[in-house]
């Protein structure tokens, strides 16, 4: 089956590289939106033959570029899709061949956890926002149908939309690599404050103390799947409280 990957991109020099290598070794075509790059990152796309087509973009609009990105993907009759930002990589034991076998079932949707990455990257952050971060899927792969869509929202769109029949929650883990160092985080808050300073986003501030638990990854795949199953169920089995947890104690609005 056709895997077409979407990526938005922009000055990701550090991380290109890593992320196109290995999302190359996962997906058929991968199709990107660069928004404005000047630090190099633009001119690395043509080493991978699987980057079939690159978009460009002026100003931040996260809607209008993935809108972009899924009307071009459709053009290429995908089976299925998957979005990833390029600070965004799968650990190194998710293989084309699990691939395979999330695409051959009759799945609509493929779920994957984000860990978020703090400081470096050895540790994952777990404190406060991050907590609900961590357990819920920020990210997924859909099989192509017309009903999908992305909200054409400026920021914090959100993942795919859609009515999506039979979900399927994978073990399998995305490192985001997006706050691995102070001078990307302080970016990337100073960026949101200036399309959405009505948000708070002190959680982001790189002096404060917060909780992190390391990142565990087996180099024996059997060994390293059967410890993210199990953390897969203990994960539910957090969500679950924490939506319990909110329902009796969040106050109302």
């Amino acid at each position: 089956m056709k895997l077409i990957a979407l990526m938005r991109v922009k000055n990701e020099i550090d991380l290109i590289r890593e992320s196109l290598s290995r999302l190359s070794e996962l997906a058929d075509e991968i199709i990107i939106v660069d928004n404005g790059s000047t630090d190099g990152t633009e001119r690395v796309y043509g080493e991978f033959p699987k980057v079939i087509k690159i978009l460009e973009t002026v100003g931040f609009n996260e809607g209008r570029d993935k809108i972009m990105l899924l009307s071009e993907a459709k053009t290429r009759h995908p089976d299925w899709l998957i979005f990833l930002d390029a600070d965004e990589i799968f650990e190194k034991n998710f293989t084309r061949s699990d691939l395979e076998k999330y695409m051959s079932l009759k799945y609509d949707r493929i779920n994957f956890r984000l860990c978020h990455f703090w400081l470096g990257r050895r540790q994952c952050r777990w404190g406060k926002k991050y907590f609900l971060y961590s357990l819920q899927p920020l990210r997924c792969m859909w099989r192509n149908q017309p009903s999908v869509y992305f909200a054409d929202k400026r920021i914090h769109n959100g993942d795919i939309q859609g009515d999506f029949k039979k979900v399927y929650f994978s073990p399998y883990r995305l490192k985001h690599f997006g706050l691995i160092n102070r001078e990307r985080i302080l970016q990337k808050v100073n960026l949101y404050q200036s399309i959405d300073d009505s948000r708070n986003y002190d959680h982001l501030n790189p002096d404060r103390n917060v909780f992190t638990l390391p990142f565990i990854e087996f180099s024996n795949k059997f060994v390293n799947y059967l410890f993210i199953l199990k953390l897969k169920y203990l994960e539910h089995f957090l969500w679950l409280l924490a939506v319990v947890y909110l329902k009796i104690f969040k106050p109302q609005k």
